[in-house]
């Protein structure tokens, strides 16, 4: 046991908690140097100190624990190096995003009443259609980032199938509550026919129904005025809400592409009243 400490010493002296010296180990990130057998004590030497340092600066500059992992175990520092630079690009595109965000926030608050003008909102009827689908859950301000991989994996799943996309991509808020710390969002692509389930993608149905809906023009950072346009619209001609909240990527993102030109219908399946008026915290299908 000579010049070995227990995880409480070393946690101080590497200013990392147990909790997380405990996790470490779990992942493979920083293992005991000796573990008793009999009670189960960890034991960390000195020699660790410069490991543990490394991974604590990492996680203070928000590298996520896999890509840490993939650091410490590269065979070379070339590819621990690409790494680095991944996540590295990943947080010049979130400061990007904020500093965009910041300079609207004057005409935020300049204006915080301020409603765009309504959006011209339509009723179609949708026949059932079935879907290549996926789930991924995320919290509301990571959705963005989510979506892109999200569709990249649906497409080869349906790619390895030889399954050719029937419509529009889109997805489905399946979560009430957006201020839920993780949505469930589904991830759909309409198809002439099911796709085999695998681990990737499974079969599901866009049921038949009555659809109230919009479409945005633009990016999404105003996309809100396309759901208030449809939540007036909704009021107005006394709608009832009867299916989670859809987007369907008319013209998604791609190389190249302006943002001006990105074109997104927004959807609610709804349906007309069924009876008198009920109070609105009573409807039971409000999502």
């Amino acid at each position: 046991m000579t010049g070995l400490m227990p995880i409480g010493v070393f946690g101080r002296a590497v200013r990392l908690s147990v909790r997380m010296l405990r996790n470490y180990d779990r992942l493979g990130l920083l293992v005991p140097a000796l573990v008793d057998p009999d009670t189960g004590y960890r034991r960390y030497s000195v020699d660790q100190f410069p490991r543990a340092g490394l991974i604590r600066r990492l996680r203070e500059l928000e590298v996520p624990l896999p890509e840490i992992v993939e650091i410490l175990t590269a065979d070379t520092p070339e590819q621990a190096r690409a790494t680095i630079e991944r996540h590295q690009e990943r947080v010049s595109a979130r400061a990007a995003r904020l500093g965009e965000i910041a300079g609207r926030l004057g005409d935020v608050l300049a204006e915080p009443g301020r409603v765009a003008g309504w959006l011209e909102v339509y009723e179609r009827r949708r026949d059932a259609q079935p879907t290549a689908r996926i789930l991924v859950h995320t919290p509301l301000s990571g959705l963005a980032e989510t979506l892109a991989p999200g569709f990249g994996r649906l497409f080869a799943g349906l790619a390895e199938q030889g399954i050719a996309p029937a419509g529009s991509a889109g997805t489905r808020y399946l979560s009430d509550d957006l201020d839920a710390a993780e949505l469930e969002v589904e991830l759909f692509v309409p198809v002439a026919h099911p796709p085999r389930p695998t681990a990737t993608i499974t079969a599901g149905e866009l049921a038949g129904c009555l659809l109230a809906a919009t479409v945005h023009k633009g990016g999404y950072d105003d996309v809100e005025t396309a759901y208030r346009s449809l939540g007036r619209w909704i009021a107005e001609q006394d709608r009832v809400l009867a299916g989670p909240a859809e987007e369907h990527y008319l013209t998604p993102p791609a190389p190249g592409l302006p943002t001006a030109a990105l074109r997104t219908e927004i959807a609610w399946p709804v349906r007309p009243p069924s009876g008198p008026s009920r109070p609105a915290h009573q409807e039971t299908d409000d999502h």
